[in-house]
């Protein structure tokens, strides 16, 4: 038996090996030098070398790597590198990815794409204006680091400015989002990594609540602090929540078992994360699609919940007593004062600063001057007011015409969409999951960060991605 190597149709085979099969053998070097020396000297180059194949393959093979990074908003796989310092799924493949989505063929395809006709000239227009407006808020937001500056200093401004270019990468899922999911099927395919994605984060975390020791469940998954291996609870509640309206639209258009099965999943993934917040927003919405629901299903529904309860550890039940009594001397009862607090000081920063605010994130670097106690306080745990404090009056206003043109784009793409239609469910929930998820905000600061942003601007852009090809799919009927 002959043990050349095929290189390719029309080329002679020989004994000389492939140029493809030179890293994977040196790879596979590296990996067991690594793992027979617990020193640091070969984990280093495996690490760099590892980081180079993952860039390689990113930009060889651009759409499944979105699917990649789509996945990484619900469950996101973070490394720790240095003391704090992690890098996480999103930091590798996204610079690849987008820098060959601007330069290559995917977003010049997606531009010349014929989408004439008045029923796409009001997506269009909606698509922009939003556009638009986000562009004007964090434009602001990035000069107001200027204030933050002169105010605390470039240290503080160059902290902040890092969670700003974090928010920027979110949003970036929107431009990958528009050029890459141009029709159902690859729509389909984002879909289901979010299915998978959603999948892994609920049996990750019953293995981690279960077998590790882990208090509260989270979306974010260290693979080398087993110590802590979940972070961000409170993301996760908002992260079941959109992977829960997806699983219902997804019903809604092929009805099946698995999805009532992955939805069950969803709310004892809510109950793991114990996050007052994510509770709220699921309440929330709930309360504003119950109107579409049939009785009949809501009692299923209710039943199915009702199941699902005796599942969740003693200390959800623990918590939640003692967040509704406020009983002293508990941690919840610390966390409700200590915010109560912390915005009564925000409020002296806002009479000083009322009009422009003091920076992005700033509250925390002036907070000092701001207490009677002099203490440095963190973040104010409440996304308006934070925008308020940080961006002023013009910051706030500005984010209320954001918001007033996102809730525009999910009316206006169910005003043409067909009914039945994909783009006529996700319309169909488009308020109520953007209500729930400004709610989930009350408590919370989701919109400041990297994955919640991700998050809206996927669903933001299936959403007019889907509005378009339903428009389409009608006019060639």
């Amino acid at each position: 038996m002959s043990t050349a190597f095929a290189v390719g149709p029309g080329r002679p085979t020989g004994g000389h090996l492939p140029w493809a099969a030179i890293p994977i053998i040196a790879g596979a070097l590296l990996v067991g030098l690594a793992l027979g020396d617990p020193a640091p000297l070969w984990w280093i180059p495996l690490g760099a070398a590892t980081v180079v194949g993952v860039l390689a393959m990113s930009m060889r093979w651009p759409y499944p790597s979105l699917l990649l990074l789509i996945g990484s908003s619900v469950l996101l796989v973070v490394v720790r590198v240095v003391g704090l310092r992690s890098a996480n799924l999103i930091d590798v493949l996204l610079p690849p990815v987008l820098l060959v989505s601007v330069l290559g063929g995917a977003r010049r395809a997606a531009h010349a794409e014929s989408e004439a006709g008045p029923a796409h000239d009001r997506l269009h227009r909606a698509e922009r204006g939003l556009f638009r407006w986000v562009l004007v808020f964090y434009g602001i937001a990035a000069l107001s680091l200027v204030r933050l500056a002169q105010l605390a200093g470039v240290g503080p401004a160059l902290e902040s400015s890092l969670t700003l270019i974090r928010a920027f990468q979110g949003l970036s899922f929107y431009g990958l989002c528009i050029w890459w999911l141009r029709d159902p099927v690859r729509i389909e395919r984002a879909w289901r990594a979010i299915f998978i994605a959603g999948s892994a984060l609920v049996i990750l975390n019953i293995v981690g609540v279960a077998a590790w020791g882990v208090k509260r469940a989270g979306m974010t998954f260290f693979l080398n602090n087993w110590d802590a291996p979940f972070a961000d609870p409170n993301e996760a509640g908002t992260a079941s929540l959109i992977v829960g309206t997806v699983l219902i639209i997804r019903h809604a258009t092929r009805p099946q078992a698995r999805n009532l099965v992955l939805g069950g999943l969803m709310v004892l993934m809510l109950g793991l994360t114990q996050s007052r917040s994510a509770i709220l927003a699921w309440a929330t919405f709930g309360l504003f699609t119950l109107r579409w629901i049939r009785p009949s299903k809501i009692l299923a529904g209710a039943f199915g919940i009702a199941m699902i309860l005796p599942l969740l550890p003693a200390s959800f039940w623990i918590r939640m007593t003692r967040s509704l009594e406020v009983e002293r001397g508990t941690f919840e009862t610390y966390s409700i004062l200590f915010r109560l607090y912390t915005w009564k000081s925000a409020w002296s920063v806002v009479q000083d600063h009322w009009l422009i605010g003091v920076g992005y994130l700033g509250f925390h670097h002036v907070s000092r001057a701001y207490n009677q106690f002099g203490v440095v306080l963190g973040s104010l745990e409440n996304y308006y007011y934070e925008v308020l404090v940080s961006m002023g009056v013009i910051g706030l206003a500005v984010l209320g015409v954001v918001l007033v043109k996102l809730y525009r784009l999910g009316r206006e793409v169910g005003r043409v969409a067909p009914a039945g239609s994909l783009a006529h469910h996700m319309a169909r929930y488009h308020a109520p999951l953007i209500t729930a998820l400004l709610v989930a905000n009350l408590t919370g600061d989701n919109f400041m960060g990297l994955v919640g942003l991700a998050q809206l601007s996927i669903w933001t852009a299936v959403l007019v991605r889907s509005g378009h090809a339903a428009v389409a799919a009608d006019s060639r009927a």
